[in-house]
């Protein structure tokens, strides 16, 4: 018998590979130690295009990388005391404007709120109409004419606060009647993260109520002062209150509104000839004087002869 010799190992690294769709031939060869289910392949799934690392530009200009990187450095001990106050100030306008981008964004937050805060002025004003009518029924105060008086004028001051609220135009800001009190700012802080709106200054937080206030149609009232649209309320209420709820729908202001603006959009002369009830305006030319003579200077005169062309119908 002949000497027994076995068979050549394939070599992956060859050229030549068999058919691998074939059941009996694998797709990678099984030579190492007679493990089937060998894989040259790395374990793990491999980088998406997302984890890619960003450069150092990026992580400066992006604002809420520079946020993360700032809390971080922020978390160190060992660091001065002028670099802390210096990052901590940057961290805080970083904070404030990414919570404007926010607000700028959330359109439907800001049309909830210019209804809530309307809601709320209005519940106010209705308890405090119904403890003067209470008052007033009860007869427990005292029996003066001048108290009488001054009670009559708050229950109408409190009838058109409460007329204000519901009949204010909706397309218009909502100018509040009452100051916001310190019950409300604290409620106000559960908007924003707590910790992030502790990083923020007096200032920082006045303007970002400003800015919510703005977004949301709502301008706050100075104490002891009432708003123009006030008044108006209280005129319809006096002269015909079937038309508060056109003033409500903004049909009387936007009447109010174009007729400023064809006044100061091209002048009088012109606000005129746009507007359909006003009288037509005769133009006159410009040679005219204003009390309709004619300049003695703007009168035919020989020199008229030599400056025309010489047409058919100068002949």
């Amino acid at each position: 018998m002949g000497k027994y010799r076995p068979p050549p190992r394939e070599n992956p690294r060859s050229g030549h590979r068999p058919d691998s769709w074939r059941p009996e031939n694998g797709r990678y060869p099984t030579s190492h130690g007679g493990n089937s289910s060998w894989d040259p392949r790395p374990r793990g799934s491999s980088p998406s295009r997302g984890a890619v690392t960003k450069t150092k530009r990026e992580r400066v200009t992006n604002r809420s990388t520079r946020i993360h990187s700032l809390r971080n450095l922020l978390a160190r001990d060992a660091l001065p005391a002028t670099v802390r106050q210096e990052k901590e100030r940057e961290l805080a306008s970083l904070l404030l404007d990414q919570q404007k981008d926010q607000l700028a964004k959330a359109t439907k937050k800001n049309l909830q709120r210019y209804h809530f805060v309307r809601f709320v002025e209005r519940q106010k004003a209705e308890r405090t109409l119904k403890k003067l009518v209470k008052l007033k029924e009860s007869g427990n105060f005292p029996q003066t004419e001048e108290y009488r008086r001054k009670l009559e004028k708050s229950i109408h001051q409190a009838q058109v606060d409460v007329n204000y609220t519901k009949y204010a135009p909706l397309g218009e800001k909502y100018i509040s009647l009452f100051v916001q009190d310190e019950n409300d700012r604290d409620k106000h802080k559960t908007q924003m993260n707590r910790k992030s709106y502790a990083i923020l200054t007096d200032s920082q937080k006045e303007e970002l109520q400003q800015v919510e206030d703005d977004l949301a149609n709502i301008i706050r009232n100075a104490a002891g002062t009432k708003p123009p649209m006030w008044y108006e309320v209280e005129k319809y209420m006096r002269e015909d209150p079937e038309k508060l709820n056109a003033l409500r729908e903004g049909k009387l202001t936007m009447c109010n509104k174009l007729a400023k603006e064809l006044a100061t959009v091209g002048g009088k002369d012109d606000a005129a000839l746009r507007n359909p009830t006003a009288q037509p305006i005769e133009s006159k030319p410009s040679w005219l004087d204003d009390d309709g003579i004619i300049d003695p200077k703007d009168l035919d005169s020989d020199d008229d002869e030599e400056m025309s062309d010489g047409g058919f119908f100068e002949r």
